[in-house]
C-alpha cells in the first residue's frame, strides 16, 4: 500500500508542478516579429499608408542631462536628426525637462517612486515609458546610429497591423529579451500605461546596481511585462523587430552603456558563460522573479 501512497504523492506532484509551470512560463500572446522579409514585401507598398492609417506619431524622442550632446555621440544623433528631418519632429529632453514633465503629469508617482530611485539612470529608464504613452512615437539612446528614415519602418508596421488602434515594436536583443534603447509605439498604448503603472511594484533593492537598474524599470522590466502582456485582451498589437532590421538596416551602434559598473561587467561576463550552456534556464530563472514581483504585489493600474 505504501507504493501507492508514493504514486498518488507523485502524481499530484507533477500536476502542481505542470500547473505552476503553465501559469508562470505561459506567454499571454504569441510572440510577432517584425522581420526583414516583411519589410521587402511591404516597403515598396507605404504609399498606400494614407494619413488616415496613420496611427504612430512622427516624433523622435532622447534624452540627455542638458542640451549639450558629448561628443562622441555627435555623429549618432546628428544621423538620427537628419535622416528623419523631413518626416518627424525631433525632441531632446533634459533631466530638468523630465522632472518638469513628471512632477506635472504624474504627480503622485514623481514623489512616490520617480524621486525614490537610488540611481539617476532608473528615472531616465522610466521616464521613457512616460512620455511614450504620453506623445507616442520613437524613443532611441543617443549611441545609435540612424542608416535611413524610419517613417518607412513605422509605415511597414501600420501596414500589417491595419486594423489595430495600438502598435507597438522592439528590438529583440540578448541578454535581456528586448530593449528599451528602441521603442516605437501608438499613444496611450496599453502596454505602457501597465509600464508606468507597475513602477512601484518593482521599484526594490535588487542588491546589486546592475540588477536593480535591470528589473526596476530597465530592459529586463520592459522584457517581463511584454511578456506577460496579453494583446487580444487590450486589443494591441506588439512586434519584435528581428535583429537584422534592427541592426542592419536601421540602425547602427556605438559603445554606450555609459551607466555600466563593474558588476555589470561580472554579470555579463557570467551571463555570456551560461548562454550558451543553459539558455532556456536563465530566461526562466528572469520571468520568475518578475513573476514574484507581481504576485507580491497587488497591481496598480492608472486611471
Amino acid at each position: 500500500m505504501q507504493w501507492k501512497i508514493y504514486l498518488r504523492r507523485i502524481f499530484y506532484g507533477g500536476i502542481g508542478f505542470f500547473l505552476i509551470y503553465f501559469i508562470i512560463f505561459r506567454r499571454r500572446s504569441l510572440r510577432i516579429f517584425l522581420t526583414e522579409s516583411n519589410i521587402s514585401e511591404l516597403i515598396n507598398q507605404t504609399s498606400l499608408n494614407n494619413t488616415k492609417l496613420h496611427r504612430i506619431p512622427r516624433i523622435i524622442h532622447q534624452t540627455w542631462k542638458t542640451h549639450d550632446v558629448p561628443i562622441h555621440w555627435n555623429e549618432t544623433v546628428q544621423s538620427v536628426r537628419q535622416y528623419n528631418a523631413n518626416q518627424f519632429e525631433y525632441r531632446l529632453w533634459t533631466d530638468n525637462d523630465m522632472h518638469r514633465f513628471v512632477r506635472q503629469e504624474y504627480p503622485n508617482l514623481y514623489e512616490n517612486t520617480f524621486l525614490k530611485y537610488s540611481l539617476e539612470i532608473q528615472r531616465v529608464d522610466a521616464f521613457r515609458y512616460f512620455i511614450l504613452y504620453h506623445f507616442g512615437g520613437i524613443y532611441i539612446d543617443m549611441d545609435n546610429g540612424c542608416r535611413k528614415s524610419f517613417d518607412s519602418l513605422i509605415n511597414v508596421l501600420e501596414i500589417l497591423d491595419s486594423q489595430s488602434n495600438h502598435l507597438a515594436a522592439f528590438p529583440c536583443t540578448s541578454p535581456i529579451g528586448i530593449s528599451n534603447g528602441f521603442m516605437i509605439t501608438t499613444k496611450g498604448h496599453p502596454l505602457f500605461k501597465i509600464l508606468i503603472s507597475r513602477l512601484p511594484l518593482f521599484n526594490h533593492n535588487y542588491l546589486i546596481d546592475y540588477l536593480t537598474v535591470m528589473f526596476s524599470a530597465g530592459p529586463s522590466y520592459l522584457s517581463i511585462n511584454e511578456f506577460y502582456f496579453d494583446q487580444s485582451f487590450y486589443q494591441s498589437k506588439v512586434r519584435i523587430i528581428d535583429e537584422n532590421v534592427y541592426s542592419s538596416i536601421y540602425t547602427w551602434h556605438t559603445p554606450g552603456n555609459s551607466w555600466h559598473g563593474r558588476d555589470a561587467e561580472i554579470i555579463l561576463r557570467i551571463y555570456h558563460t551560461w548562454r550558451n550552456s543553459y539558455p532556456t534556464i536563465l530566461y526562466r530563472f528572469l520571468l520568475i522573479i518578475g513573476k514574484q514581483i507581481s504576485i507580491g504585489n497587488d497591481f496598480v493600474i492608472l486611471k
